[in-house]
C-alpha cells in the first residue's frame, strides 16, 4: 500500500465531509449523553477554573478597552433600530392592576398614608384653633397655647395634644379617609396619564443612555462587585444543574431542538446557514495538516499494517 500523499488525504477528507453532510444531527447527538457531558464539564471546580481563565480576563480586557473610548453607545445600533426602539419604548407603560392593588394595600403604604393624613389634619386643626378669636376665660391666649401644644404633637406624628374628644374625632376622620386615599392612589397609578408618563420617562432614559460614551458605560460596569459575583457563578451553576426540574427542562429542550434540526441533513443545515463551502475550506485548511500528521504517525502505520 502506497504512502498517503496530500492529494489522497484531501480526497479522504472530502469523502468524510460528504458523508457527514448526508447524516443528520440525531446521528451524532444523544440528549442523555449531552447531559452526562454537562455534568462532567460543569463541576464546581471546572466552572471556577474556566470562569477565571476565560470570562474574567475577557471582561477585564473589554472594560479596559472601553474605558479609553469616546464612542457613544448609540453607535452600536443602526439608525433604523434606534428609531424603532425609541418608538417602542415611548409607548405607554401600564402597570399590572394586581401589582398596584397589592402595593397600595401594603402595610408600608398604609402607614405612610396614615401618617401623612394625621400630620396634615393635626397641623390644620392646630392652625385653625390658634387663629380663632378668644371667648371668655383664657381667651386667645389659652387658644394659642393649646394650638402650640397640638402643633408640637403633630410634628411628632401624635394626636394627643388635641384633647380626648377631638382626638377621637380626628382618628375617625383619618380611618375613614384611608380607603378613599388608597383607592385614589391606585387609580392614579393605573391611569392613562401615568402610563404615558412612564413611557416618556423610559424613552428619555433610553435616548440619554445612547448619548453616553463607552468609557462612561465601562465606568458604570466597573462599579459592579465582580469579585463577589465571580465567586457565586460556579456555585449557582452547580446548584441549578443539580435541580431535578432544571435537568428535566434541559432534557426536554434538547429533545425538541434535536427533533427540529434532524428534519434536515447536516449538509442542508450548512446550506441554510450558507456555510457548506466555508466548512469544506476550513476542513481542507485545518484537517489536512492533522491528517498528514496522523498518516505519518507510528500508530497509524501500525493500524495500516494490520489491515
Amino acid at each position: 500500500m502506497s504512502e498517503p500523499n496530500d492529494s489522497s488525504l484531501l480526497e479522504l477528507l472530502d469523502l468524510a465531509f460528504d458523508a457527514l453532510c448526508a447524516s443528520r444531527v440525531s446521528d451524532w447527538v444523544d440528549p442523555d449523553r449531552v447531559l452526562a457531558a454537562v455534568d462532567l464539564a460543569l463541576t464546581l471546580e471546572r466552572v471556577t477554573g474556566w470562569h477565571a481563565r476565560l470570562v474574567v480576563p475577557v471582561r477585564t480586557r473589554l472594560l479596559a478597552r472601553a474605558a479609553k473610548s469616546r464612542i457613544r453607545l448609540g453607535a452600536w445600533l443602526p439608525a433604523e433600530a434606534t428609531a424603532s426602539l425609541t418608538e417602542l419604548l415611548g409607548q405607554p407603560v401600564r402597570l399590572p392592576r394586581k401589582a398596584i392593588d397589592e402595593l397600595v394595600a401594603s402595610e408600608q403604604v398604609r402607614e405612610t398614608v396614615r401618617t401623612t393624613l394625621q400630620e396634615t389634619l393635626s397641623s390644620l386643626v392646630s392652625k385653625v384653633i390658634a387663629g380663632a378669636p378668644g371667648v371668655g376665660g383664657g381667651g386667645l391666649r389659652d387658644a394659642l397655647s393649646w394650638g402650640a401644644r397640638a402643633a408640637a404633637s403633630a410634628g411628632k406624628g401624635l394626636l394627643g395634644g388635641l384633647g380626648g374628644g377631638l382626638q377621637d374625632r380626628v382618628r375617625e376622620v383619618i380611618d375613614g379617609s384611608m380607603a378613599l386615599v388608597q383607592r385614589r392612589i391606585a387609580e392614579r397609578l393605573a391611569s392613562e396619564e401615568t402610563a404615558r408618563a412612564l413611557g416618556a420617562r423610559r424613552q428619555k432614559l433610553f435616548l440619554s443612555t445612547l448619548e453616553k460614551t463607552e468609557a462612561e458605560a465601562a465606568q458604570a460596569l466597573g462599579r459592579v462587585p465582580h469579585e463577589h459575583l465571580d465567586g457565586l457563578v460556579p456555585q449557582v451553576t452547580a446548584h441549578n444543574l443539580a435541580r431535578p426540574e432544571v435537568r428535566e427542562g434541559l432534557k426536554a429542550e434538547l429533545h425538541a431542538v434535536l427533533e427540529d434540526l434532524s428534519r434536515h441533513t447536516v449538509g442542508e443545515l450548512l446550506d441554510q446557514a450558507g456555510l457548506r463551502d466555508a466548512t469544506r475550506q476550513w476542513l481542507h485548511a485545518h484537517g489536512l495538516p492533522f491528517a498528514r500528521t496522523l498518516a505519518h504517525s507510528a500508530a497509524f502505520n501500525a493500524w495500516r499494517a494490520r489491515m
